[in-house]
């Protein structure tokens, strides 16, 4: 297959699936999504259906989401060094915030995973706002959102250094000289920054795909140039056609004008997926799934979003907004929460209609219906410029991994723009990616 022409798919593996209320329909033991095996059984559809990569987020906070939900129990670098084991094909992209981690240790870690893999792993930067986060790593609150990406710039300028800190034919494992490595060929980056000061050389033996791929999941103006500058992969919030479209060019000529192909960066937005016989079976699924969540769950997970207080969603619930009163800068903003809030704005929705949409995951692209109906959605979307592929996040886990796998991903090979076996080894090769990139 024309490498050019093959869509990216990757898992997004919330525990349980997308929908909060997903653990609850007695289709698998409620534990067992908290388990470690829950996670083995998603990347062996996963590596069946030869998809690109296992996507895992993560979270550095306790909320009310988690009392109610299956979700983010397990640190991502252990999860996918347990799963680079049982697996030998699939890319591995561990979610880790630049606001809470410090630049070696990290890029130490995500090359060791690199190693145990073979070049299959990736790293999804986050830039962590709030203050809930912040109060578990020994600060008050959170820095400004200026600071933080001035942090997280010098992250990934220390991280991207020490990654090539080694020459690729440094390594010299030469028994008869006794030389192991070519020390004139490793060398410190003598980092000073605002933030931090490394020294290096990094310890680790340099990457088999060149670096590991790096993610960035965001779409506002700091994390877009951010992404134009550093990132291989952006994973962000396009619910539209036209806006996936729009940014996507808008991401690809910010990456050019740093001197990059735009090639090299590739749009990979979440898309929410419930595969049915017909569109009906998927949408009653799809409202089945929403009547289980608790409405306290709904409107709290709206407040977190949205940054607007719990007490003012529920003083409105089959009211607007009092949009007069609601910040500027929460409905410019330009991550999830802004987003639903414009959504909200434009189409005069119900704080209640707003907590539905917001547990739909609407404020994603949705695909819902048959199998031939999201095929059709996804092949759309890439075929005219809007997207190089789609983060899948199937309302359940596992079972929606599966009937991705098995129904949706055949049409998609039927139709020539997905692998039907893996043609490369890494995660590179995997989206097209030369190891220069």
């Amino acid at each position: 297959m024309d490498q050019s022409r093959h869509i990216i798919l990757n898992l997004n593996m919330i525990p349980g699936g997308v929908y909060a209320s997903a653990w609850r329909t007695g289709y698998r033991p409620a534990h067992s999504f908290a388990s470690i095996e829950h996670f083995k059984e998603l990347a062996e559809i996963a590596e069946r259906g030869k998809l690109d990569a296992l996507f895992l987020a993560d979270g550095g906070y306790w909320s009310l989401k988690a009392e109610y939900q299956a979700y983010r129990h397990l640190d991502p670098v252990i999860v996918l060094t347990y799963l680079a084991a049982l697996t030998s094909k699939i890319g591995l992209i561990v979610t880790a915030s630049s606001s809470y981690n410090t630049p070696y240790n990290l890029a130490r870690r995500i090359l060791s995973l690199d190693h145990v893999s073979g070049g299959r792993a990736g790293w999804n930067i986050v830039v962590t706002a709030g203050d809930d986060a912040a109060r578990n790593f020994s600060l008050d609150s959170a820095l400004p959102k200026e600071e933080r990406y001035k942090r997280a710039t010098e992250f990934l300028e220390i991280v991207t250094a020490l990654w090539r800190s080694w020459a690729p034919d440094a390594l010299l494992a030469d028994a008869d000289s006794g030389r192991f490595v070519d020390g004139s060929k490793v060398h410190p980056i003598n980092y000073n920054g605002e933030h931090f000061r490394v020294d290096g050389p990094m310890v680790t033996l340099p990457s088999t795909q060149g670096a590991p791929v790096i993610v960035q999941a965001g779409g506002s103006e700091a994390g877009t140039d951010l992404a134009a500058r550093f990132c291989h992969v952006v994973y962000s919030t396009q619910p539209s056609y036209d806006g996936a479209r729009a940014f996507r060019t808008e991401l690809k000529k910010r990456a050019q004008d740093q001197g990059r192909n735009p090639d090299a960066i590739k749009l990979v937005p979440g898309l929410m997926t419930i595969v049915g016989a017909n569109e009906k079976e998927a949408r009653d699924r799809s409202d089945y799934l929403l009547s289980l969540i608790p409405q306290q769950v709904a409107i709290a997970e709206l407040s977190a979003r949205s940054l607007v207080p719990e007490q003012l969603l529920l003083d409105h619930l089959d009211k607007e907004l009092p949009w007069d009163i609601i910040p500027e800068s929460l409905l410019s903003g330009a991550g999830h929460g802004g987003s639903i809030l414009r959504q909200a704005h434009e189409e005069r929705l119900t704080v209640r209609q707003l907590a539905k949409r917001n547990s739909s995951v609407e404020m994603h692209a949705t695909a819902v219906g048959s199998a031939e109906q999201v095929a059709d959605k996804i092949q759309h979307w890439f075929e005219t410029g809007a997207v190089d592929g789609f983060n899948i996040m199937p309302a359940e886990l596992p079972k929606g991994a599966s009937e991705f796998v098995d129904h949706v991903v055949p049409i998609l090979q039927d139709r020539g723009i997905f692998r039907r076996d893996y043609e490369k080894k890494t995660l590179r090769g995997h989206y097209g990616l030369q190891t220069e990139d």
